[in-house]
């Protein structure tokens, strides 16, 4: 037990170091990135802070696995340095089990990241897209997309139009429970459109009632009339409607499974949010093959072999498994291949892979 919580603890610090470093370095860059994005506008230093520090998290949510990989490097570069590993083996303790409280550590460090750095992520870049929208005086998207419905919103030659939908379907095609509301240039109401259904081409409407506002103070008996078909000229196109809808990354695991079901009820496609879910289920064994990667290289005595290549190949390995994770993940989104598949190959066959090699330095 004193092995271990002297490891773990030893592992934690690596970590903070290791995290800190690559906070103030994604800070540095991003920093100098919106400062060019910026040119011009007034308070332009303090603007790109505050869009770096709502960005920050994001990154750092991405970057987890490689922290965690480079942390498990630092800690067992400075054992081996000391040759504390020898010590281990020569007591008759593996280093596998040895290294048990870190890949414990590692395991909590990825539910950690999951319930609480991601949906912190997720709010930090919904606050950056505003901010940054404003310091550009950038309107908002024209689709907006919450717990009433669909809203949409286009220009027209009097004034502007409001869209409401209660639901869609056929992959954003066709429109249920429809509103109209025209508005004129003093953002005055005109008319009003209800329809049971529309079809999202020119947004062809059937069974609609018009209500005049205009017409309602001169004759409210006249102000009502039914129109069996109506089309309204609309650039809005079903992309636009799953643009609306917030990104994977955004949406905390809280809300994920409710997110899966209303994106599926309107028809769109949910392998982005499902491949997301499963991404999350398996980050934590994500990182304990990352602890692996990061410690295997080093088991040996550094005065036996150069620890500068031990270094360069666990570094090597662990931006590969990154790579080649995002890779997979990228064709079980299109659907290329199961997202099942897509998600745990790269973590299965790189982990069997590492545990060889733990295996075999060890014995070595």
């Amino acid at each position: 037990m004193t092995l271990a919580i002297y490891f773990g603890k030893r592992y934690l610090i690596s970590f903070i170091r290791v995290f800190l470093s690559i906070v103030l370095l994604v800070l540095l860059f991003d920093f100098l990135t919106n400062l060019n994005r910026l040119n011009g506008i007034e308070a332009q230093i303090w603007n790109a802070l505050i869009l770096s520090l709502l960005r920050t998290t994001t990154y750092l949510s991405l970057a987890m696995p490689l922290i965690i990989m480079l942390s498990a490097l630092a800690f067992s570069v400075s054992l081996s340095r000391s040759n504390e590993f020898i010590v281990l083996r020569a007591s008759g303790v593996s280093a596998l089990k040895g290294l048990f409280s870190v890949i414990l550590s590692a395991f909590f460090l990825g539910i950690i990241s999951i319930f609480i750095l991601d949906p912190l992520a997720g709010k930090m870049i919904g606050y950056y897209d505003i901010k940054l929208d404003k310091l550009r005086s950038k309107e908002q998207s024209q689709v907006l997309i919450n717990d009433n419905g669909y809203w949409m919103r286009q220009a027209t030659l009097n004034g502007h139009q409001i869209i409401k939908a209660v639901s869609v379907s056929n992959n954003g095609q066709r429109l249920h429970q429809v509103t109209i509301f025209n508005y004129d240039k003093n953002g005055l109401v005109t008319e009003r459109f209800f329809s049971e259904s529309a079809a999202l081409n020119e947004l062809l409407l059937t069974n609609t009632i018009k209500w005049s506002d205009t017409k309602i103070k001169k004759n409210p008996i006249i102000a009502n009339e039914k129109i069996k078909k109506l089309n309204i000229k609309t650039e809005i196109t079903p992309t636009q409607l799953l643009d609306g809808y917030a990104s994977p990354e955004t949406i905390s695991p809280w809300n994920m499974n409710k997110q899966i079901k209303k994106v599926k009820s309107s028809g769109f496609s949910v392998l982005k949010y499902q491949s997301k879910k499963m991404e999350q289920y398996a980050r934590p064994f994500l990182f304990i093959v990352m602890v692996i990667l990061g410690t295997v290289f080093t088991l040996q005595n550094s005065r036996s072999r150069n620890i500068g290549i031990s270094v360069v190949l666990a570094v090597a390995s662990g931006f590969f498994l990154h790579f080649f994770q995002n890779f997979c993940t990228t064709l079980g989104r299109s659907g290329e291949i199961p997202l099942i598949v897509a998600t745990w190959s790269p973590i299965i066959s790189i982990g069997l892979i590492a545990m060889t090699l733990f295996l075999h330095y060890e014995d070595g």
